[in-house]
């Protein structure tokens, strides 16, 4: 990389992450303003139109923040075309700023780099848009996983076809020419040349991330958490700078074509430039994991094992009693369940709303009684069932002594009625072996703490803002979402963090060594053979991969 390429991928690298915490401390801002989710009245389709009627104004303040993230970002990728191209004064910036198709040339690039923010890039303003792990493992399909791949190839082939328009609109200012074809053109020989670059840009990053966990590896031999626990967090900074510096490199690509030549370069030139570039990245790695309370601490807590869906194994029915006696059989501390109203005001043990008999007909729980549902026939992981019964199950787990976690899958709009009645029903089978409930529907876990003194659980797929509420005993977040931050929180406020749906190495080392307390799993009994392993030796080499890699970041 010759000297000035270098020099404006530090700046960039350096501007995006000054910009990504901008853009974070803007957001947690207007958050402030914003309704917790548990206040949010769902207690029926008037009084949640009325409470988003009441708080609209608020809400269009946050998307008018996101908007003016997107506008700054717009900004500084001009300023750097600019200087690029020498071209860096007043008007020129002007006019590139009242190009409406610069706005959508780059919204484009931002909807480009999505899948690689998922990854583990710092592409501003797509980190907001993520899709949790435990999602996107459901799509189990191979194949459909490769055929993904390999369309995103072709549309990247086809982005770099497209990349000069960003020039063509700032520095050019071609208004009426037909630019995707005078790019297509004018890319014709450096197309492939652009598209090893990026394989290149990427196996760098992969034999980074390979060396560190391969040093961890040995470092984690001498058996001393405390140690472990520092390097990880020294790897974790230089993987954290290098993930900021990869993104500038792309960023780059699409922003200039060329940088002069290296006539200037030389061997002391270069020893410098080494360790100038490796203390950027290293300074901007650490402050990123710093300031977003990432660092971590040596921890030795206590943990549950928690039985997704109360299966021992995937290949177990859920939600059934007979996964229930495998469960308890390999002493899982909890089982979780999921439980849907069936129209006559029974529950019954479902996670979608909506079964499929084996001859094809569609039943939408709601709308038909128990007695409609109690004999139908559907296939539930290749294996053929019937729906059970919420109070049968609650009384066979009390009579195995086995304690269940029940998520409550009620409509977007429950009412108080509805919440009394459950409570009436089950109130005293739950209250029997301490049974703890979860829901999405938050602001029904307010409403239903009147009736039950059972321990209760924010459910979210994303990071949520922990306090000190009496409302929550817990607070059940999706893995990918967690970070050493909210566990810190939640500790200093007293309440447990559950992690869902947790089965691989990579994330069960990342998230214990967080300090999360409950691990809700597939695999219950491997889950507990590799924690009680972890705990005993430390094996934090899958730490670095796991905090950074595949996770949803601000910044």
């Amino acid at each position: 990389m010759n000297r000035a390429k270098l020099k404006f991928t530090v700046y960039l690298m350096i501007t995006l992450f000054g910009f990504n915490y901008f853009a974070s401390t803007l957001n947690q801002i207007l958050l402030q303003y914003t309704p917790e989710a548990y206040k949010i009245d769902t207690s029926s389709v008037k009084n949640l139109s009325t409470f988003f009627l009441d708080h609209g104004l608020i809400y269009i303040l946050n998307l008018f923040g996101y908007f003016l993230i997107f506008i700054f970002f717009v900004m500084i990728l001009i300023l750097f075309e600019l200087k690029i191209n020498e071209e860096l004064h007043w008007k020129k910036f002007l006019n590139a700023a009242k190009r409406p198709k610069l706005y959508g040339f780059v919204f484009g690039i931002i909807l480009l780099f999505w899948p690689l923010n998922e990854l583990g890039l710092r592409v501003p303003i797509a980190n907001y848009i993520t899709i949790p792990q435990t999602f996107l493992s459901m799509i189990s399909n191979q194949y459909i996983w490769g055929l993904f791949w390999l369309f995103y190839a072709i549309v990247i082939l086809i982005a770099i076809r497209l990349k000069n328009i960003l020039h063509y609109l700032i520095i050019d200012d071609i208004k009426h020419e037909n630019l995707m074809k005078k790019s297509w053109q004018a890319t014709k020989n450096t197309f492939l040349k652009n598209f090893s670059h990026l394989l290149i840009i990427f196996g760098k990053l992969a034999g980074l991330v390979l060396l560190l966990t391969a040093l961890q590896s040995v470092i984690d031999l001498f058996n001393s958490r405390g140690l472990s626990v520092s390097t990880t967090n020294l790897f974790v900074s230089i993987l954290a700078g290098a993930l900021y510096f990869t993104t500038a490199e792309i960023l780059l690509l699409f922003i200039a074509d060329s940088f002069g030549s290296n006539a200037n370069s030389n061997k002391k030139w270069a020893i410098c430039t080494q360790m100038v570039l490796f203390i950027a990245t290293l300074s901007v790695g650490f402050s990123s994991i710093f300031l977003s309370g990432k660092i971590l601490h040596v921890t030795n807590q206590d943990y549950l094992i928690i039985a997704h869906m109360g299966i021992s194994k995937k290949t177990d029915i859920p939600n059934s009693i007979a996964s229930l006696k495998k469960a308890h059989g390999i002493k899982t501390d909890y089982v979780e369940i999921d439980i849907q109203k069936t129209k006559d005001g029974q529950y019954v043990l479902s996670h979608d709303a909506n079964i499929t008999s084996i001859d094809g007909k569609s039943y939408k729980i709601q709308n038909y009684s128990w007695d409609n549902l109690k004999n139908i026939s559907f296939i539930s992981n290749q294996k053929k069932t019937k729906l059970t019964n919420f109070k049968a199950y609650l009384e066979l787990a009390n009579s195995l002594n086995q304690k269940i976690l029940v998520e409550l899958k009620f409509n977007q709009t429950v009412s108080n009625n509805e919440l009394k009645e459950f409570a009436v029903k089950y109130g005293k089978l739950l209250a029997e072996n301490h049974a703890q409930l979860q829901s999405l529907n938050q602001n029904s876990l307010a409403r239903i703490h009147k009736y039950l003194d059972n321990d209760l659980g924010l459910l979210s797929p994303v990071n949520n803002t922990i306090n000190n509420s009496k409302l929550s005993q817990f607070y059940s977040i999706e893995y990918s979402s967690l970070n050493q931050n909210t566990v810190n929180q939640a500790i200093s406020n007293n309440k447990l963090i559950y992690a869902w749906t947790i089965d691989s190495k990579v994330d069960l080392a990342t998230t214990f060594a967080y300090g999360v307390q409950g691990f809700i799993t597939d695999t219950p009994g491997f889950t507990r053979n590799y924690l009680q392993q972890i705990a005993k030796h430390p094996h934090f080499s899958n730490v670095i991969r796991g905090s950074l890699l595949f996770k949803r970041v601000d910044f």
